[in-house]
């Protein structure tokens, strides 16, 4: 069993901001019962998610819904910290991921404490993130994957495998002011992080950790993966020779990228750009015939440990609402989001949205994230390395290496 180390450092600058914004007590103001909320929903989820919240504070008196947007990281961090400190918000919403740290931590409560077995009922399993025999997360979609995004006007139909890619990649990739590189590409990405990398992992047999939640990087899937990219890079030249996500994103809305690999908080920016956009599965790889797996995960609400049962009510009734098929057929249809409610799934106007439909036969393809706690350190061991190797310093095999090293001794660091 890895145990939380009980000198983990705590900064005065977090501990500050949870007491500020105050905690999960018994105690309640007079006039609305205060519901807070931290979320990480990136724009233009955080902008819909404010008119749902603006609607339901509107809707009725008892309650007053107040949220908070940190980065995930920063969100993640801050709520262990005010938790553990028996303080931060009612509801922290994210990825599926940071479940494992915050059941190691003890910072948020099972959803059987609060929510009935009829209303996990309305919701996919996909739609409750379930770990070590209770319920942690009640999501409002499935996804947070990655997928091949295609310009029509460019790519009529999306390649099937990367052989079909490198084909039609010429016709794509040219050097319009003659200074000897490509001023447009047929395929960017953020392939210097971690996260970008693993349908290729995937592609090439690979994955990040074992059962245990040992890291599982060096690997000849690993160097093989790593390779691949590099020769798309160096050899092929149909990916930029630098490319960070911001550098892919713009690259894509100027149509300069007939294609981009990116996730479901992307597709809203390239529609208002003016892109007629497609999505497509990522495609096979040719040498192994795998398909590329892009890791999968539900987003969605938990709840602090420290929630007083006097307000188990207020939240449920918020989590119920932001949760509910009214809400989640609006993302759907704004956002093109996955929904996860039965009642929204039903809805005609989702099931003929073929963004939502290309979306779901990606996700059918994909992996679930793990939910053990390591995969955090097993992503920031990964970075550093990986990034060396994408800059020429150190060969595949040595980045392989280094990965594992550094995931390894990061996981000793933070658990041992």
């Amino acid at each position: 069993m890895i145990s939380v180390r009980s000198n983990r450092r705590v900064t005065v600058t977090l501990l500050l901001i949870s007491l500020i914004l105050g905690g999960c007590g018994s105690a309640v103001d007079d006039g609305p019962v205060r519901v807070r909320m931290w979320h990480m929903k990136a724009t233009p989820e955080r902008m819909l998610l404010e008119e749902v919240i603006d609607r339901f504070n509107a809707e009725q008196s008892e309650i007053r819904v107040e949220t908070l947007f940190k980065e995930n990281e920063e969100m993640r961090n801050l709520f262990v910290t005010a938790a553990v400190g028996g303080q931060g918000p009612e509801i922290v919403y994210g990825p599926a991921d940071n479940v494992g740290l915050f059941v190691l931590t003890g910072s948020i409560l099972p959803l059987e404490r609060i929510l009935s077995g009829k209303t996990f009922a309305d919701f996919t399993d996909d739609g409750l993130v379930t770990w070590k025999d209770s319920t942690w997360i009640i999501a409002d979609q499935i996804g947070n994957h990655l997928t091949l995004v295609y310009n029509k006007s460019l790519v009529p139909e999306p390649p099937q495998t990367f052989d079909e890619l490198l084909k039609m990649a010429p016709a794509l990739t040219v050097d319009t002011n003659g200074d000897g590189r490509p001023d447009t590409y047929a395929l960017a990405w953020n392939y210097t992080e971690p996260f970008f990398f693993i349908p290729f992992l995937t592609g090439f047999g690979g994955w990040v950790m074992d059962e245990e939640g040992n890291p599982t990087l060096n690997t000849n899937a690993t160097v093989e993966a790593i390779q691949f990219i590099l020769d798309l890079r160096d050899k092929h030249r149909v990916i930029p020779r630098e490319s960070d996500y911001d550098v892919a994103d713009a690259l894509f809305k100027e149509g300069r990228a007939a294609m981009i690999i990116n996730g479901p908080w992307s597709w809203e920016g390239y529609i208002k750009a003016g892109i007629d956009i497609a999505l497509a599965p990522i495609p096979r790889i040719s040498e192994t015939g795998n398909w590329c797996r892009p890791m999968v995960s539900a987003k969605g609400y938990s709840v602090n440990v420290n929630l007083s049962p006097e307000k188990y009510e207020s939240v449920r009734d918020v989590l119920l609402y932001l949760t509910g098929p009214e809400v989640q057929t609006e993302m759907a249809k704004r956002l093109a989001t996955n929904p996860v409610h039965r009642q929204a799934l039903a809805d005609s106007t989702i099931l003929s949205n073929h963004l939502i439909a290309d979306s779901m036969r990606q996700i059918e393809l994909g992996r679930a994230m793990p939910l053990h706690p390591a995969l955090r350190q097993i992503w920031d061991g990964a970075r550093g390395p990986y990034q060396l190797v994408m800059n020429g310093a150190v060969s595949a095999e040595q980045g392989a290496r280094m990965m594992q090293e550094q995931a390894e001794k990061l996981i000793r660091d933070t658990f041992l």
